[in-house]
């Protein structure tokens, strides 16, 4: 093998090592999962996904602490619940008012109080995948009113820093999450329209479908999908979409992992050392 031969050869092994090999997953959330802290709120499930690879881990959490005002109150967290339909958030709220009534126990599971909702209160899933992906996806199972939804990607340092101190949705888009929708058009660059595909309160899982989110392609470890929250970003003048009465679960999701080729340097090495063995019998 000549120089001339041999270079492109190299520069395709450098190319492999180089770049990671892209992974589509999906997950599904019609079973328990791995549950940790089972029975309380601030419990989570974990699952590995059904196609491709990985493991997320999903919490959930509500505005519930400190106040009884919605808009001065922290996210503290709730309790993840599995119901025909998907994922469902309960909170620790447990108001006197519609609806809200259905929440403050885990063992109330009274439609719609264990959707995730922003009744009084703004729910939210927080979806941990281990290490940075693409959400592509999110599909919604089981819904009433309507299914509007806010999602927000963290590109901060850390961990989200509402997990162990006092926040507020309002300061999430100061505090290292970011919006990911690429144009705000009439419902904000947080919030997606009209998520849920199949008939309002449908259990047929066959008429559930994904959509597409993450417009703008970034990658995070950590996405916070909730009900559509004003607190996070007001509407646009002219909204299209609701600020209030939405009761979802979440049925699915799909993201992709940019994944490292721990193996790469060695594959090089050991193909330059091959190639060099060869090149001296060739000469020899």
């Amino acid at each position: 093998m000549n120089t001339f031969t041999m270079a492109p050869c190299l520069g395709a092994l450098l190319l492999l090592a180089a770049t990671g090999a892209q992974a589509g997953s999906s997950w599904s959330f019609t079973t328990t999962g791995t549950q940790t802290n089972a029975g309380s709120f601030g419990n989570t499930r974990s699952y590995d996904a059904n196609s491709g690879g990985g493991n997320v881990t999903i919490s959930a959490w509500s505005n519930t602490k400190n106040s009884t005002t919605s808009t001065s109150a922290y996210i503290e967290s709730a309790y993840l619940g599995i119901y025909t339909g998907g994922l469902g958030v309960t909170n620790r709220d447990g108001a006197t008012s519609a609806g809200d009534t259905y929440e403050g126990t885990i063992t109330n599971s009274t439609a719609p109080g264990h959707t995730m909702d922003n009744e009084l209160r703004y729910d939210s899933m927080l979806f941990d995948f281990g290490s940075s992906a693409k959400l592509n996806s999110v599909t919604v199972g089981w819904w009433y009113t309507d299914s509007d939804l806010t999602v927000l990607a963290y590109t901060g340092t850390g961990t989200p820093t509402f997990t162990s101190a006092n926040q507020s949705y309002s300061s999430l888009l100061s505090s290292g999450w970011s919006v990911v929708k690429a144009n705000a058009g009439t419902t904000g660059t947080a919030n997606y329209s009209n998520v849920g595909q199949g008939a309002a309160q449908s259990t047929n899982s066959s008429t559930y479908a994904p959509v597409a989110v993450n417009d703008l392609n970034i990658s995070a470890r950590y996405w916070l999908v909730g009900a559509l929250n004003t607190l996070v970003q007001a509407l646009p003048s002219g909204a299209t979409v609701n600020a209030g009465n939405d009761y979802v679960k979440i049925a699915a999701v799909s993201a992709t992992y940019a994944t490292p080729e721990p193996s790469g340097a060695v594959l090089v090495g050991g193909a330059l050392a091959g190639m060099y063995m060869l090149r001296r019998r060739q000469n020899g």
